[in-house]
């Protein structure tokens, strides 16, 4: 019996360190990024309300489209970034291209920021091309993975870090 009590005790000891911790953090005393790294988090961007009411309603359209019997929408020639959102081609490019596209040279795609960018040598129409129909073991992004708004943001941003 002098087990179970010694096991319970601990048990106890235990929840009441853990709950301490908690509480400290629920008092202020740590910040958000401090807990994160406590907890070995790593927070991913959120989208907005009006970004998830843009990307449903693009979806939505899309899904009439493709019931009604026709093709998804594709990027039409003349494809022009230059009113791209930087703020959302920043946040998508963290979402679905820096996995492969990261900055410190370590994914499998090239390095998309800097004098050396390879994508300065591409039109917008041309990038747009090549992130939608993808190319050799890279599959393209279709419109419903990513809209022609966030793709302008993208390559906006691409411009931008090639500056």
């Amino acid at each position: 019996m002098l087990k179970g009590d010694q096991m319970r005790r601990r048990a106890s000891i235990l929840l009441m360190s853990v709950a301490v911790v908690f509480i400290v953090a629920a008092c202020g005393r740590a910040s958000e990024q401090e807990i994160n790294d406590l907890l070995g988090i790593v927070p991913t961007p959120t989208l907005s309300d009006e970004q998830i009411a843009f990307a449903t309603s693009e979806a939505e359209a899309q899904a009439s489209a493709i019931a009604a019997g026709a093709s998804p929408v594709v990027v039409a020639s003349g494809f022009d970034a230059s009113a791209g959102d930087v703020a959302l081609g920043r946040q998508q490019f963290t979402f679905q291209c820096q996995q492969c596209h990261r900055p410190d040279g370590g994914g499998t795609g090239p390095v998309l920021a800097g004098p050396e960018n390879p994508a300065v040598a591409f039109s917008d129409d041309e990038l747009a091309t090549l992130v939608r129909e993808g190319h050799a073991e890279v599959p393209g992004f279709t419109p419903n993975r990513l809209s022609d708004r966030q793709l302008a943001g993208i390559i906006a941003l691409i411009r931008q870090q090639s500056e």
